[in-house]
């Protein structure tokens, strides 16, 4: 399944700022979920088709993460050339995820979903990481950049920096999917 991305880059120029580059990451996860009602450990499967949100093409998906990446930053132009004064890395990631009705009540349809779900829900932890490290790279790529001759350099390389980054993990997530066949090498299927 691809993974939906988003990256925005702000520039922020003040000639009134600390002296030092600060780096920052601020990380956000959420969970979104829908809701199945299956009477039997046969109907998790169908459920799972008919009520997940989570659409490609003709098919469904049981589960999902997407992650958004922002970073922002401040910099000084100076007779030496353009600093950058303050960096800001923000990572949002959503999972989206299955969860039984309360009306569920047989005992082997909860132990089915339940073991199912559990290893679901870490096959997308898995790819939220994903994010979080393409936050953590970017910020730290950031923090390592040298005053630049001028600010509009300075800004094509930070957002470079950012996009490249943002596009290997991308890959990551891809390669991720196809290794474990979209998590079924890792116990995430259902029949």
């Amino acid at each position: 399944m691809v993974r939906t991305l988003r990256f925005i880059p702000l520039l922020l120029i003040s000639a009134t700022l600390s002296p030092a580059a600060r780096a920052e990451i601020i990380k956000t996860v959420e969970y979104k979920y829908y809701t199945i009602a299956p009477r039997s450990p046969y109907e998790i499967k169908p459920e799972l088709m008919r009520r997940s949100p989570i659409r490609a093409g003709s098919g469904s998906f049981n589960g999902h993460t997407d992650w958004y990446i922002d970073w922002k930053y401040q910099a000084t132009p100076s007779p030496y050339g353009c600093q950058l004064r303050d960096t800001q890395t923000t990572v949002r990631v959503v999972h989206t995820l299955p969860t039984l009705s309360e009306y569920v009540t047989d005992k082997e349809t909860i132990d089915v979903f339940n073991k199912f779900n559990s290893a679901l829900t870490q096959h997308e932890k898995n790819h939220g990481q994903h994010g979080i490290s393409a936050a953590r790279d970017i910020d730290e790529a950031l923090n390592a950049i040298q005053t630049q001759p001028n600010c509009r350099q300075l800004s094509r390389m930070i957002n470079d920096i950012g996009s490249a980054t943002v596009q290997k993990y991308i890959q990551k997530d891809v390669e991720y999917d196809r290794v474990t066949n979209n998590g079924l090498t890792e116990g995430a299927v259902i029949y």
